[in-house]
């Protein structure tokens, strides 16, 4: 129920969200760590309500398409999904709120977001957008969370990519049972472009990290690439109903190696290597946990 195979892709948007509050900060100036304990740990109980929530409001349509899930096999209780689901979503949205007084807009919003979200995902085609403005808003808290003065220019392109990357995701996935068509196939072949959206921000902005670290960005993002390159033809197969799904998983999977070389070319090598020990810890649970 809780897809806890990808939530490390979501702790990594933090450490990149980070990286940008840090690298708008005068040279020298101390992380605040308080700040960042308080977004990673509302960053990662918001994502685990709103995996519990998408199950209460999948439940009807479960029971019939997917009786197995947790709360249709009887497995778990509707009533202590809604409670704890939503239990969760209030104590994770208030962290992030009180991180820093710049944090309270975007903490409400992204708590909206989630809600609106698991509503009306099986009810609108369009709320894929809604996905992906959770994902997209996670490195603008945790930047502001660091920083009040943010610099603009970068914080686009990292959430920018972050949303576009997702909502890439979702238009690919919207109909991963049933298999993969033309519309999903075309989302899908944006990714790469979407996974390298940090080298794109270093050309742009002419950012200069050194070599060692342009290198380990330049290979990080290129991983992320390769990866989503790997799902695209995972999920052109057609010799398994689960093709789609595994390729979706994959795609999710590569979100850490994204970020670590955002953090890389900020400047920020330990949030760099902590990224790519998510996509680590991501790839060894997915076998066990399902993150679709």
């Amino acid at each position: 129920m809780l897809r806890i195979s990808n939530a490390p892709t979501v702790v990594s948007q933090v450490f990149a969200g980070t990286a940008v509050g840090w690298y708008s900060l005068p040279v020298g100036t101390a992380l605040p760590v308080g700040p960042l304990v308080l977004v990673l740990v509302g960053v990662l109980v918001a994502y685990l309500a709103g995996m519990i929530l998408n199950d209460v409001c999948d439940a009807r349509v479960d029971a019939t398409e997917r009786p197995d899930r947790p709360i249709p096999s009887g497995r778990i209780s509707l009533f202590i999904a809604r409670f704890v689901g939503g239990s969760m979503l209030l104590i994770g949205v208030s962290m992030l709120a009180v991180a820093s007084p710049a944090t309270l807009p975007w903490a409400i919003l992204l708590g909206a977001c989630i809600l609106a979200y698991d509503m009306l995902h099986t009810l609108s085609a369009g709320s894929f957008l809604l996905m992906a403005s959770c994902r997209g808003l996670v490195p603008v808290i945790a930047a502001f969370a660091v920083s009040n003065n943010i610099d603009w220019s970068v914080l686009a392109w990292i959430a920018g990519a972050a949303f576009a990357f997702i909502a890439a995701v979702s238009i690919a996935a919207r109909n991963e049972m049933t298999g993969f068509g033309s519309i999903a196939r075309v989302a899908a072949w944006s990714l790469p472009v979407a996974a390298c959206a940090p080298l794109g921000m270093w050309g742009a902005l002419t950012i200069d990290p050194g070599g060692a670290l342009l290198s380990s960005a330049v290979g990080a993002a290129l991983f992320a690439a390769y990866a989503v390159v790997v799902g695209i033809r995972t999920a052109s197969t057609r010799d398994s109903p689960r093709s789609v799904p595994m390729a979706v998983a994959m795609w999710i999977g590569a979100i850490p190696a994204i970020d670590a070389a955002t953090c890389f070319i900020l400047g920020s090598p330990t949030f760099g290597v902590l990224c790519l020990g998510l996509l680590v810890i991501s790839r060894a649970l997915r076998p066990r946990f399902a993150g679709s």
